[in-house]
């Protein structure tokens, strides 16, 4: 084989392949669409339950089984607060889909009383801008398969949370309060004056 022909039969095998390639992917693309790429930053109180949807839908022609999980991406150096996957679940966790059809889930993230102020299951603020993927921890996942087939496309979706301080339950109280003042303070003098008045008529008549 000459030289040129070797690097004819080189070339062809490469256009095969990224066709190839491009043919799977983009089989893989059209699979599932989903509505949402992240939840990242969410924000609740400790001991509460946050719960976001997320809409799958079917562009494939044929039928599609699959499911949901949560998944860590332990990283050397990580802490604690990383791994939030037993704080997640997704409801319902299996499905089927057709062409066209719609499937909402429904995300709920429980937060322990105990835990922290703070984010949680990323190492930044930024882990779901472009460029960031390095700073995700805490993923949901979704994978599906036409019919029984084990041949899954899917994607994987970070998930964190910046658990907040608690708010006081007297707060709406306060700022009744505060907003107001000046109206409450009238009525305690009125009130108390006409305290005084009532006394000094019972007086006066205990007296007549």
């Amino acid at each position: 084989m000459t030289k040129n022909h070797k690097m004819y039969y080189k070339s062809t095998l490469l256009v095969v392949f990224l066709l190839g390639l491009s043919f799977i992917l983009g089989s893989l693309a059209l699979a599932t669409s989903v509505s949402r790429m992240s939840l990242v930053n969410l924000e609740g109180f400790p001991g509460k339950t946050i719960e976001q949807e997320i809409t799958l839908e079917g562009t494939d022609p044929e039928e599609r089984s699959g499911f949901w999980y949560t998944n860590y991406k332990k990283m050397e150096g990580d802490n604690d607060r990383m791994d939030i996957t037993s704080w997640i679940t997704i409801e319902p966790k299996d499905y089927t889909i057709k062409q066209g059809e719609t499937r909402v889930f429904t995300v709920k993230v429980k937060i322990p009383g105990n835990a922290g102020l703070g984010l949680w299951g990323a190492t930044s603020e930024e882990a779901a801008k472009e460029g960031h993927s390095g700073e995700r921890r805490t993923y949901i996942v979704f994978k599906d398969a036409i019919g029984e087939g084990n041949v899954y496309s899917g994607l994987l979706l970070p998930i964190s949370v910046k658990v907040l301080k608690s708010p006081n339950p007297l707060a709406p109280a306060l700022n009744f309060v505060k907003q107001n003042i000046v109206a409450i303070a009238l009525s305690i003098v009125i009130i108390v004056l006409l305290a005084v008045i009532l006394l000094k008529r019972r007086k006066e008549k205990k007296a007549g």
